[in-house]
């Protein structure tokens, strides 16, 4: 597949074209190869001014599959919109919304996204935001399409919901923006999703996603994430039960729920523990709670009948606000990694001040975990905690091995990481002599 640069008054785009035999590299809208595959272009104010003039049924790219655009194309969108389209990412709820589904009758995949979204690195939501009649454009439009695979844009109300759920093909939503339109959790009857695999959320609180998981059931369900600016227990604790209720304790493999705030001014629950919400889900590969208080009432007890659930867990993230009492010891840890013996990723805050485990006595070492963050816990006697990685964790090496720091522990845990360095390249060398030994 080539590439073609095109050039446009203050811009310019890349076209991806199938046909080995086209060796041009520059192209104008007068010349056009007989198959595009894909096209990438950025639209800018003014900058096809010789499109206005060309009739509004006509397609530049006949056997166009896939147009991204990372800026509004305001008018000429129609201009792309080829009825061989499968994939068409824009970055607004455009007035041709309704055009691309009549006119791109076998499109799979839809994507609005605003401009921040398409190059973000974090997990944070836009500050891009839909107003309500281009929401209800939205909600009106998805009604027309019929082949989707993958959906991802804002907000929608519950008749497009209704609608999804009723697609054969539909395998992928991920619902971002800010919700002008709350949903009723009262008028809506429990709607099935056969097929619907993997739910994905960013938006400001857990009410819309708890309206949708309450309202439905997706016995399909692999993958749930959701993101939200701000999770009080409450909101979590109604967010946990309907994720139980959705009938996909069974299929469930990756769930991720965060909150971009760490810090809440709330007092902690005496009753609530989210993980004891996720012991049901026997099929989890990877696991990540990173939300205030969601590490509340953990305890070594807990932790073990937890992952004693989850045979098959391959990564484990749980953070919490670093002014969090730790209750989880190394030897309740160790207790824990028995029954997990494929994790290779783990992010847990650790009691590293009680140590009550001695690495010399012990002879259980877990092979797999490659990945160990401490969190930020306190530290006394860094050589001690050093050791027992050392020795037990023998695939964490100084690479695998992290920390977070904050005001006062800095020195502790570099400390840590220095001793750590140390044991395993004598541990290396040591078994390079048995090794060397062992040949003569």
């Amino acid at each position: 597949m080539q590439s073609y640069i095109v050039p446009v008054k203050g811009t310019t785009g890349t076209l991806h074209v199938s046909n080995d035999y086209l060796n041009t590299r520059s192209i104008n809208f007068c010349v056009m190869p007989p198959v595009c595959a894909q096209l990438h272009i950025s639209f800018e104010d003014d900058a096809f001014y010789l499109l206005p003039v060309l009739p509004i049924e006509t397609c530049i790219f006949p056997r166009l599959q896939s147009l991204t655009t990372v800026l509004d194309p305001a008018r000429n969108l129609h201009l792309f919109l080829s009825p061989t389209l499968r994939r068409c990412a824009i970055p607004d709820i455009h007035p041709d919304l309704k055009s691309i589904a009549t006119r791109c009758a076998t499109l799979e995949d839809l994507s609005i996204k605003s401009l921040s979204s398409f190059h973000s690195t974090t997990d944070e939501l836009s500050s891009f935001h839909s107003t309500a009649d281009e929401l209800s454009l939205l909600s009106d439009s998805i009604h027309l399409y019929k082949r989707l695979v993958t959906l991802s844009c804002p907000p929608l109300d519950w008749a497009a919901w209704e609608h999804l759920f009723s697609l054969p093909t539909l395998l992928t939503v991920a619902i971002e923006g800010r919700d002008l339109r709350p949903l009723d959790r009262d008028n809506f009857i429990v709607t099935l999703s056969l097929n619907i695999t993997v739910l994905s959320f960013r938006v400001e609180t857990a009410a819309y996603v708890t309206a949708v998981m309450q309202n439905s059931e997706f016995p399909s369900l692999k993958e749930f994430k959701i993101g939200v600016d701000g999770l009080l227990q409450v909101d979590a604790e109604q967010l946990f039960r309907a994720l139980l209720q959705c009938k996909a304790c069974q299929t469930l493999e990756h769930i991720s729920i965060w909150s971009y705030q760490n810090v809440v001014r709330e007092p902690p629950s005496s009753s609530f523990a989210a993980i004891t919400q996720l012991v049901y889900f026997t099929q989890l590969r990877t696991l990540r709670l990173a939300f205030p208080h969601c590490c509340i009432n953990l305890d070594n007890d807990l932790l073990f009948a937890a992952m004693s659930s989850w045979p098959h867990i391959r990564s484990l993230e749980l953070s919490d606000s670093p002014h969090r009492t730790v209750t989880i010891t190394f030897r309740g840890l160790f207790a824990a990694l028995r029954q997990c013996p494929h994790l290779h990723t783990l992010e847990l805050s650790i009691d590293a001040v009680n140590i009550d485990i001695d690495p010399t006595l012990e002879s259980f070492q877990h092979t797999s975990l490659q990945k160990f963050c401490v969190g930020c816990a306190q530290v006394v006697d860094t050589e001690a905690v050093a050791r027992i990685v050392s020795s037990m964790l023998p695939c964490v090496d100084t690479d695998g091995f992290s920390y977070f720091c904050v005001s006062g522990l800095r020195h502790k845990w570099s400390t840590i990481y220095s001793h750590l360095t140390r044991l395993k390249s004598s541990a290396v060398r040591n078994r390079n002599i048995t090794e060397a030994a062992a040949e003569t």
